[in-house]
């Protein structure tokens, strides 16, 4: 079975971390196991309070198959402990990691984009809040989620596409699942 852990900072965007959780654990029987800080409960920016299984400088969480930084405010103030190791080790061994809104700084912060499209709140954003971050030539402007081998990195604008880009690492053999699933949300702005 495949485990993702999503890390939850306080104030994180309940309307990035639904899809994505969703999707995979209803759809693709993902196990999703949720890290804070410091492995207390954390408050959503509209008041949904998660319980946590772990804290973000666990050693467990290395075991994890896939990893998810949702967005908060909290990413863009500094360097999470116990993250940049972790996200590190992740990508050298293959496992995907995925970040948005704010959670993409941490990627940044990692070195993750190096040499990788990515994308995030914007090039100025992102480049304010980690100067001189590796890879930033490589930053694509679009309101869809952006893969690149196993990185997916998404503005906080784009929580479907976000959603589908993980689940196709995850499982690509489900992506006629997949593209209904987008279809399916999509149609919230169609004429039709």
């Amino acid at each position: 079975m495949t485990v993702a852990v999503a890390f939850l900072q306080p104030g994180w965007a309940d309307w990035e971390a639904g899809p994505v959780l969703a999707l995979l654990r209803e759809h693709l029987k993902v196990q999703i196991e949720i890290a804070t800080p410091t492995g207390d409960p954390e408050t959503s920016i509209g008041g949904i309070l998660a319980a946590a299984d772990y804290r973000f400088d666990d050693p467990v969480l290395s075991d994890a198959d896939l990893f998810i930084l949702i967005g908060s405010d909290e990413w863009s103030k500094g360097e999470a402990a116990g993250i940049t190791a972790l996200l590190r080790q992740a990508f050298a061994d293959g496992k995907p990691v995925a970040g948005i809104c704010a959670g993409t700084t941490a990627l940044a912060r990692a070195g993750l984009f190096e040499g990788r499209k990515h994308t995030s709140n914007g090039k100025d954003w992102l480049e304010g809040v980690v100067p001189g971050y590796a890879g930033a030539e490589h930053y694509v402007d679009t309101p869809k989620a952006v893969t690149d081998g196993k990185v997916v990195s998404a503005s906080g604008l784009a929580p479907v596409t976000f959603a589908a880009a993980v689940a196709r690492l995850v499982a690509p053999e489900a992506e006629e699942m997949i593209a209904g699933y987008e279809t399916m949300f999509a149609q919230e702005f169609s004429d039709a």
